[in-house]
């Protein structure tokens, strides 16, 4: 009797603790945390200043991230090894409690807080993005908002930040992101996010084949491109909040036009539809480079007659007037097609 008693005893023990650690908790990326490191605020050591930063020789791309169990810190290790660019991380200004309880609490009460605008005091601070042309932002999900370290960051950045490309991903047990997601454009109104990454307790162990997938499906890539090899040259193509790319022509009209990014023009309707144009000005150099084509949509080319550059929204018979210097990869042309004008920034 005493050894049948013990199997639904246990059984209790093992749902209480399934039941601490649900997406409700703040908590969510595991329970398993490494205590935080003392910190003594009297200290101004530089090497503890700078204990958190990775430098990479990959300068388009920045990694932040908080990080308690450790979760949230391995996916930013992984985003910043394939990229090899640098990483920096958010820590709060005190380090939470190694009791798991009095993290609870201090964690329910720094959410509510910030309910009412008080954001907790961080260490961490970045002067400028100007460099980068992604910034990763990750976290933990503690009661399905974002960790309130990352929140106050956030809202002491946020005008830095404003314009940036912001890519989110995430660590939870069981939580979604969309809560969390909503408490980032709140804090940086201004940015355009593009798509994010959850991994659960269920799916941390796929993390080696899903980051890279997921920077894959950002268009990101390890090495700066080169300038000398045409093939290589990527844009991007910001339109409001949303972004498309374009892979440009191995021609000397295409480096030319690549070496002045980013650019920030308007595009104006031409041909009811057809086209959209602006001038570069100085006109684009047009050495090393074949004239003639037959536009397809999608397709970026320069009318030479008038030096202007020109985004076929859709196909068009052949000229030998036009040069093609580039086309916008997939659907991405549908963004520019109708017969309004449209602002744009081009970038590298």
């Amino acid at each position: 009797m005493k050894k049948l008693f013990s199997i639904p005893f246990m059984l209790l023990m093992t749902l209480m603790v399934t039941t601490a650690c649900s997406e409700d908790e703040p908590l969510t990326d595991g329970q398993e945390q490494t205590a935080p490191e003392e910190y003594d605020e009297g200290n101004g050591n530089e090497s503890e200043k700078e204990e958190g930063y990775v430098d990479g020789e990959n300068g388009r791309y920045l990694v932040l991230y908080s990080s308690r169990s450790g979760n949230t810190e391995r996916m930013a290790q992984t985003i910043q090894s394939t990229l090899d660019c640098d990483m920096i991380v958010v820590e709060p200004e005190m380090p939470y409690e190694d009791d798991y309880n009095a993290m609870l609490n201090r964690a329910q009460e720094e959410l509510d807080a910030i309910g009412q605008g008080n954001y907790p005091a961080i260490s961490t601070s970045v002067e400028n993005f100007d460099e980068y042309d992604i910034v990763f932002i990750g976290y933990p999900i503690w009661y399905s908002h974002m960790a309130t370290p990352m929140q106050a960051f956030l809202y002491n950045h946020a005008n830095l930040l404003a314009g940036k490309r912001i890519a989110l991903f995430a660590s939870s047990g069981s939580s979604g992101i969309s809560i969390s997601e909503r408490d980032a454009a709140t804090l940086v109104p201004d940015a355009m996010f593009e798509e994010s990454l959850l991994l659960t307790s269920s799916t941390l162990g796929n993390m080696e084949t899903r980051i890279p997938q997921w920077l894959e499906s950002l268009g990101t890539s390890r090495k700066e491109p080169n300038t000398s090899d045409a093939t290589s040259l990527k844009i991007n193509i910001i339109i409001g909040k949303q972004s498309i790319t374009a892979t440009m022509e191995k021609n000397g009209a295409a480096r030319d036009f690549f070496s002045r990014l980013p650019l920030e023009i308007t595009l104006e309707d031409y041909n009811n539809g057809t086209e959209k144009i602006f001038y570069p000005n100085p006109e684009l150099n047009l050495d090393d480079t074949p004239r003639g084509c037959e536009p397809q949509a999608g397709d970026i080319t320069i009318y030479e007659p008038w030096g202007n550059v020109a985004i076929f929204c859709r196909d068009w018979p052949a000229s030998n007037s036009l040069i093609k210097i580039g086309h916008i990869d997939g659907d991405g042309i549908s963004l520019l097609q109708g017969t309004e004008s449209i602002n744009v920034r081009f970038e590298r």
